[in-house]
């Protein structure tokens, strides 16, 4: 479902902000970008439900962005714009936080303030807006070099250029407690589009993972500055050890997040190797229908879901051909960590699809290209599976609650290597809290990756494409100018798996990040 403006967004906003309401506000579940009413009243009767936040299933699960602060003495995370994540919660980046400081515009945690109150009384009333613009401006030396056979399926294009994207999201998180009488239930309802050069540089690359990821994002390359409807998810906590979702939502953040690499780009690593697993992640469904369950336990969480593996980007709740292409399942359990003395996770899990994709014997999907595409013509094959393996692990720590510091990341995992055309990946890195400016909430990000390629191509692909092991390095540092406003210089060394048509590239660029 398209929309050509956003003014439905922003007239619904006005018309619910004249609604009476008692107090109440957000947060978000950690790493899962799950919305949570904390009312602002002791005790009641659902004193008790997700007092834990679970963690690692829907995000920074496509960040749910800011969740807008009461300016009552409650908290904003300078990293990623949330209110109220300092209370402890395990967040899917290192969080800053500082207090709701609205009314002044520098200091105020979002760009677009209060409203002249009306945000905080539409918050009251059981809607919280929430919006982020992430910009970019990346150049690539290098890349692909050649031009490209005509077997190959477009859209690539030459490297040694530079290009201007941009990607917005526009949230409304609405009270289900207020709305249908669902304790502690939320509906997340988000619009998303993309502007400039579609995909900036990650098709240049030649190689398997995208370079500036969020850039893909949604994937529609012809319809420039359409809002689409990404997520429609209802969330609801059955108890302290069962939260129970479905609904239509983007799939970052479903699996496999670590605390320092993550997200979905806007504010850690802009290469897709350090959102999330390759193996697994560029055959899902930017966004589709799925349900799954977060069960958090004292000792860490365990996950799992379904989905269906249609990419439903352009349709709204279209379910008569809902499971039609087959079917994907995941599961992944987390143990919490304490080496040292300091916080750490590590979780092992699997994701297998059944769905048609293309027999690498036969031809190879164009690198950087999400979701993977099938070849159109030649076989396909019906299952495959990723079994994937990650931690985090503060070195660190400059301060408990909230959980701030710089720590060491990494990620593994195995898979069946035809269809998949990564056999094996691995990363790892270092991240957080930066320790030069800490007070001001500054991060950084340093990381090395390594695709393994299947070695089941069939001649084709390897005339076409001569596919190899890749790898590459991404290094990046978040200044944190104000709390709605960040900016992120970050450059990356990729040697593309893909000899035949790339060299290695060189990728240096600016990301800067608005709270709105």
């Amino acid at each position: 479902m398209r929309f050509r403006s956003v003014s439905w967004l922003m007239g619904l906003l006005a018309a619910l902000s004249l609604s009476p309401g008692v107090g109440a506000e957000y947060e978000y579940l950690a790493d899962e970008g799950v919305p949570r009413l904390e009312t602002s009243e002791a005790g009641g009767e659902n004193e008790g439900l997700a007092e834990e936040p679970p963690a690692g299933l829907l995000e920074e699960q496509g960040n749910p962005v800011q969740a807008a602060p009461t300016c009552s003495g409650g908290e904003v995370c300078l990293s990623c714009g949330r209110a109220a994540c300092g209370n402890g919660a395990r967040q899917s980046h290192a969080c800053q936080c500082q207090g709701c400081r609205d009314g002044h515009f520098w200091t105020s945690p979002t760009m677009t303030g209060d409203w002249g109150g009306h945000r905080s009384h539409l918050q009251k009333s059981g809607v919280t807006f929430a919006g982020r613009v992430t910009q970019f401006g990346f150049g690539i030396d290098g890349g692909i070099s050649g031009p490209l056979p005509p077997a190959l399926p477009l859209p690539l294009g030459r490297g040694d250029k530079f290009s201007y994207s941009g990607h917005g999201e526009y949230d409304l998180i609405f009270d289900l407690e207020k709305f249908g009488g669902l304790p502690k239930g939320s509906l997340l309802v988000r619009a998303e589009h993309w502007f400039g050069q579609f995909g900036n540089v990650s098709l240049n690359t030649g190689a398997l993972t995208p370079a500036v990821f969020p850039a893909l994002l949604p994937p529609r390359p012809d319809d420039p500055g359409t809002p689409y409807i990404t997520n429609f998810v209802v969330t609801q906590p059955l108890s302290k050890e069962l939260i129970v979702y479905a609904g239509k939502k983007d799939v970052l953040g479903a699996a496999d997040q670590d605390l320092f690499a993550g997200g979905d780009g806007t504010t850690q690593f802009v290469n897709q190797a350090f959102v999330a697993n390759p193996a697994f992640l560029l055959a899902l469904p930017y966004t589709s229908f799925t349900a799954g369950a977060v069960m958090p336990r004292e000792w860490g969480k365990m996950i799992t879901f379904v989905y269906d593996p249609r990419d439903r980007t352009a349709d709204f709740f279209n379910v008569d051909d809902l499971f039609a292409d087959g079917v994907i399942v995941g599961a992944e359990i987390g143990v919490n960590t304490n080496f040292f003395n300091l916080p750490g996770e590590q979780h092992i899990g699997g994701i297998w699809k059944h769905v048609d994709f293309t027999d690498l014997q036969f031809a190879s999907p164009p690198p950087g290209v999400y979701p993977e595409p099938v070849v159109t013509g030649f076989p396909t094959l019906p299952d495959s599976y990723t079994i994937y393996y990650g931690f985090d692990q503060f070195v660190t720590l400059y301060s408990d609650k909230p959980q701030q510091g710089w720590g060491l990341f990494g990620r593994a995992s195995i898979s069946d290597g035809n269809p998949t055309p990564i056999r094996y990946f691995l990363s790892a890195g270092i991240g957080g809290n930066s320790p030069v400016r800490t007070a001001k909430g500054d991060t950084f990000g340093l990381g090395f990756y390594y695709v393994g390629a299947s070695n089941e191509f069939g001649p084709l692909p390897r005339a076409v494409l001569d596919p190899q092991d890749g790898n590459g390095v991404e290094a990046f540092y978040n200044f944190q100018v104000t709390p709605w406003l960040n900016v992120s210089p970050d450059v990356q060394f990729v040697r593309p798996g893909n000899r035949a048509i790339a060299d290695d590239a060189f990728i240096y660029g600016l990301r800067v990040n608005m709270i709105l």
